[in-house]
Parts: C-alpha cells; structure tokens; sequence
C-alpha cells in the first residue's frame, strides 16, 4: 500500500521526453568501430602515411634512366678505349710481306713522275758493244714529256693505247765515237701486266716500226731521224715498257744498214741503264719512300 505521508510520485504523461539531466550518457565506440576519417592522425597505421601521389613511381623512373645513361656511357667508353687501342695497334704493327710488296710496286710505279728527267736518264752510259767490250754512250739531249700517240708508229700506239699508255719520256744518246744514235722512250703503262701484253705484241720489232727518233740540234745527233733507224727493240721493267731505235748519226737511211748489232747494242745498253735508274730497289723497308 501506498503511505500516504510520502510525496506522490509525478508520472510522466504519455509521449512526454524525459528532462534533460536524465537523459542516457552516450556509449563511447571503440577506435576500431570509429570509420578511418573520425581518427586523428596520430591514430593512423604508420604505412598509410600520406605521399603525394605518383612521387614513388616517379623516383624509381627517374633512378632508372639514370641507371641506363651511365650504363650506356659505360660502355661507349670501353668501346672507344677499345677502339682506340685495336687503332694503335694496327698502327705499330709491322707490314706484312704483301703489303710491303704492293708499297714497293707503288713506289716504281710512281718514279717517271718523282725523278728529275736527269735522274731517269744517266749522262753517260757503259755497255757492252757487239764485240763484248765496253763501250761509253753520252746523253745528246732530253725530250720534254708527251703523248704516247705522238712518239709511236701508229700501229704500235695501237696496240699501247688498248692497254692505257699513259705517257712517253725519251732522250737521245751517241756513241763515244757520235756516229751512232739511240732515241730510248719509257712508255708508262698501267700494270706489268699490260707492259707485257704490248711487249708480247710488238716482238719481234723491225726496224722503224716502233719509237719515233728524235733529232738533237746543235749536236751530232741534228741529222737523227726516222729514215735513219735501223733497229727497234723493247724490254719489260715493271710497269714500263723500254723502247729504242738506233741508226747512224752522219744521215745514213736505216734501209741500207746490212748489220745492225752494234745498233742493237748501243740501244739496249742505254735501256738496261735506264732500267736501273726506274726500277732498282733494296728491301721495301729500308727505301726512303716507305714506311714500314
């Protein structure tokens, strides 16, 4: 029963909300129920520390390419260093023997262009007469440089200009005694190969049908001309074919020559002694001109 000295308990009226200092103090979540952007930062998982986006990406691309040039200057380098010594040591390497005989045939080759006229064609000549005895021929004069046309027969300029004749050199030369005369020509061919061919056509010569002669005025050898030739010849010495006609100094015609030997000897002698001036040589290495 209700003791009716006490207070009436006061019944809230029906929907009426309970006053304000009655109301449920609210449950506190865990952190672990609180959603990640209701955390501070402190409470943030170390590995999900915010970086600006791509910033990774792009150090890992750029510390690569950096990688790759220096790789590539790397080896740039090893192949210039390498390339330079393979250089060097072609450079100091001894010639071989064939490439030591090209140089010497290159050198020969190039003589009737490097030697003085007086070089190539000796003041005086020794040879042998048709007696076997030594006999003396002296230089009556040089003719300048000219075309091989100009200084052959045409028959034997055909023959020369099938295989490239580049050039004639000739002289004059008489005998100790100046009634014989040589003209000697030096036809500059473009191999021995081709000297040979034109030698193997023109052989046998006969006389007056190769080299013109040449005339030396002021000298004995003024009335040398091609009515005198008696007597042709031609020899190989490298890339050059040697030509001389010979004949008599004081204006005999070839065509009363009966004997030619000693016309013969006078202009083989004179070629032997030009021959040794373009084409001598000692070992390729020890000659001036190349370098071994």
């Amino acid at each position: 029963m209700t003791d009716p000295t006490e207070p009436a308990q006061e019944v809230p009226e029906a929907g009426a909300s309970a006053p304000p200092d009655s109301a449920p103090a609210e449950s506190a979540l865990p952190e672990s129920a609180l959603p990640e952007s209701a955390l501070p930062d402190s409470a943030l998982p170390e590995s999900e520390s915010a970086v600006p986006a791509g910033t990774t990406a792009a150090r890992r691309r750029r510390r690569g390419g950096l990688v790759a040039v220096i790789a590539l200057i790397v080896l740039g380098l090893v192949g210039v260093l390498g390339g330079g010594a393979a250089l060097g040591k072609e450079l100091t390497r001894k010639a071989t023997k064939a490439e030591q005989a090209a140089a010497l045939a290159a050198e020969i080759a190039s003589r009737w262009q490097r030697l003085p006229a007086g070089k190539i064609f000796p003041a005086t000549v020794t040879y042998f007469n048709a007696e076997g005895d030594h006999a003396t021929a002296a230089l009556a004069g040089i003719v300048p440089e000219t075309s091989c046309r100009q200084a052959l027969e045409p028959s034997a300029f055909q023959r020369m200009h099938a295989l490239s004749c580049a050039a004639m050199l000739r002289a004059t030369y008489l005998d100790a005694a100046g009634t014989q005369a040589a003209t000697v020509g030096i036809a500059v061919m473009a191999s021995p190969a081709a000297a040979q061919r034109v030698q193997s056509g023109l052989d046998p010569m006969k006389a007056g049908s190769g080299l013109y002669a040449v005339a030396v005025g002021g000298t004995l050898a003024d009335t040398f001309g091609n009515a005198q030739r008696g007597a042709d010849g031609a020899e190989i010495a490298g890339p050059y074919l040697m030509l001389f006609t010979a004949g008599y100094a004081d204006g005999i015609p070839g065509s009363d020559v009966t004997t030619n030997d000693e016309l013969v000897a006078l202009g083989s002698g004179v070629l032997a002694a030009v021959q040794k001036n373009l084409t001598s040589h000692t070992s390729p290495c020890e000659m001036k001109d190349i370098k071994c």
